[in-house]
């Protein structure tokens, strides 16, 4: 190395055309990494909770859900098609839609709760309803954030109701341990879109129960961004649980 440093000292042409050469090797190296894999923007989406602000123009602030079918309702505008735009193309989107009812329609769009991040615990809790699911969280975490269960619930068992590539797929998870071993709701992880229904003590027929519930539910689970459930809706929509 000192060897070649030395006749490079000496042949000041030969020193240049070497750094002339590294430089050109590095600008090729260059163009021929792969570009930064930049995520795509976040496409809203039907149960996204999403706020609007105004900078200018407060009193048309809006807070909203996005509907099953992709639509929010807003003030002078009326309805929007929201799903699959990012939060910044909704934002110029209704810039232009309020440039006739305000001098400086300046707007940001922030997502406060992703449909795809949620779960949704009913049944005998205390407050049934969707959850943010946020980082690791198993069943029994999130009966606990549901405030706990009635003294009406089914205290061994609970249903769990999982989306797949082939519909609904539902599960009863018990409650309490078996022997030494911790008990299976405190080690199964939630995934986006469960559904955990507490049931009434003392009910056998237990899919009649969770068909029922998922009906009478059915303003706020679609509202939750729970669609999967309704691929196959109808009488028995659960017909294996025993």
């Amino acid at each position: 190395m000192e060897r070649s440093v030395n006749m490079l000292r000496r042949c000041p042409s030969q020193a240049a055309a070497a750094v002339w050469i590294l430089a050109l090797c590095a600008a090729t190296a260059a163009a021929q990494a792969p570009a930064a894999n930049n995520p795509p923007a976040y496409t809203l989406e039907a149960g996204d909770d999403i706020e609007i602000r105004f900078h200018y123009n407060p009193e048309f602030n809006e807070r909203a859900v996005i509907r099953p079918d992709g639509i929010i309702a807003m003030p002078l505008i009326g309805e929007l098609q929201v799903a699959g735009l990012a939060p910044s193309q909704l934002s110029k989107l209704l810039e232009e839609k309020y440039a006739a009812e305000a001098k400086q329609p300046k707007v940001l769009v922030q997502v406060r709760n992703y449909a795809n991040r949620r779960i949704f615990v009913g049944g005998e809790v205390m407050r049934p309803g969707p959850f943010v699911l946020a980082g690791k969280q198993t069943i029994m975490g999130a009966l606990m954030e549901a405030g706990g269960l009635l003294r009406t619930a089914d205290r061994g068992k609970v249903t769990l109701i999982r989306r797949t590539a082939s519909g609904p797929e539902m599960r009863t998870i018990a409650l309490k341990a078996a022997k030494s071993a911790a008990p299976e709701a405190a080690s199964i992880a939630l995934e986006p879109f469960d559904l955990i229904v507490v049931n009434r003590s003392g009910i056998a027929k237990a899919n009649q129960v969770v068909d029922q519930y998922i009906r009478s539910m059915s303003p706020a689970l679609l509202n939750a961004g729970f669609n999967y459930l309704y691929n196959n809706a109808g009488a028995g929509l659960f017909p294996g649980l025993q």
